[in-house]
């Protein structure tokens, strides 16, 4: 097992939509923001070398930035190709990538542009994605419409590599995924078994460090009070198995182990993958 962060890209959004109802006097002690009030968010993925398998967790946005999406202000797009190249890894390596969802920020870097049409980034992938999630972006509601990009799905959708998942498993030895409703229907939650323990992709389901916090979910997510409870259930389990927490769009913090004292859970160590 050989696992390695990527890191393709930065954006920017207002504290109050990351952090939901936790004041700013709260979140902004633990947390950069700039004078508007918007913080940076990272849009870090992971890359396990499993052997047989060569395995992305999400894959960024791309080196474009998405239609209509000016206001989060992107910058430094990378596609999730150039880090694995930088590892020594091509596109024809990754035999998956595992979608913790279809939201345009953690999918998009999937496809790319070449001669003026979108096409695979990596063609013997097979893709993985929660079942709800597949539905919900294909079929989106009013609240989550934006957060989707259906010409990347209809690429993904036309390689035949797609593969829903609709209940918790092992996708294969090493690699098992959970189901979290809050955030969006089926987001898939992945543990990776390694040599220096379990790390856990948590996606959205605990975005950054500041949602350690209980009641800290993010203002745009469909349940609440799923967000919260299905969030404190994986931070539990995290503490109880000493289990590494890694995050997608902390700008500051890669992962974290975590302890529990006195009824809080906290960091414990931050770690660099």
């Amino acid at each position: 097992m050989d696992i390695h962060s990527i890191e393709t890209g930065f954006f920017s959004t207002d504290g109050g939509a990351m952090f939901g109802i936790v004041s700013p006097k709260v979140w902004a002690v633990r947390y950069p923001s700039d004078e508007e009030g918007r913080c940076p968010l990272s849009m870090r993925v992971l890359f396990a070398d499993m052997g047989d398998r060569k395995v992305l967790f999400d894959a960024g946005v791309g080196k474009e930035m998405p239609k209509n999406t000016a206001y989060y202000r992107f910058h430094d797009l990378k596609s999730p190709l150039d880090g694995l190249k930088a590892l020594g890894y091509d596109a024809d390596d990754i035999t998956d990538l595992v979608f913790s969802h279809l939201h345009f920020d953690h999918c998009c870097g999937a496809v790319a542009r070449v001669n003026g049409r979108l096409m695979p980034v990596f063609p013997n992938a097979v893709y993985w994605v929660g079942e709800k999630q597949w539905e919900a972006a294909r079929h989106p509601s009013l609240w989550e419409a934006d957060a989707f990009a259906p010409e990347v799905l209809d690429v993904l959708e036309k390689t035949g590599r797609l593969r829903l998942v609709g209940a918790n498993r092992e996708l294969f030895p090493g690699l098992r995924v959970k189901l979290a409703q809050g955030h969006t229907g089926d987001q898939l939650l992945s543990y990776v078994e390694t040599s220096f323990g379990t790390v856990v992709y948590v996606g959205d389901v605990v975005p950054m460090s500041p949602h350690l916090l209980p009641l800290c979910v993010a203002a745009v997510d469909n349940s609440a009070l799923q967000s919260v409870d299905e969030k404190m259930a994986v931070l539990e389990e995290a503490v109880a198995n000493d289990q590494i927490l890694f995050f997608f769009h902390d700008a500051a913090t890669v992962a974290v182990r975590l302890k529990k004292v006195n009824g809080r859970i906290s960091v414990r160590e931050k770690i660099q993958i």
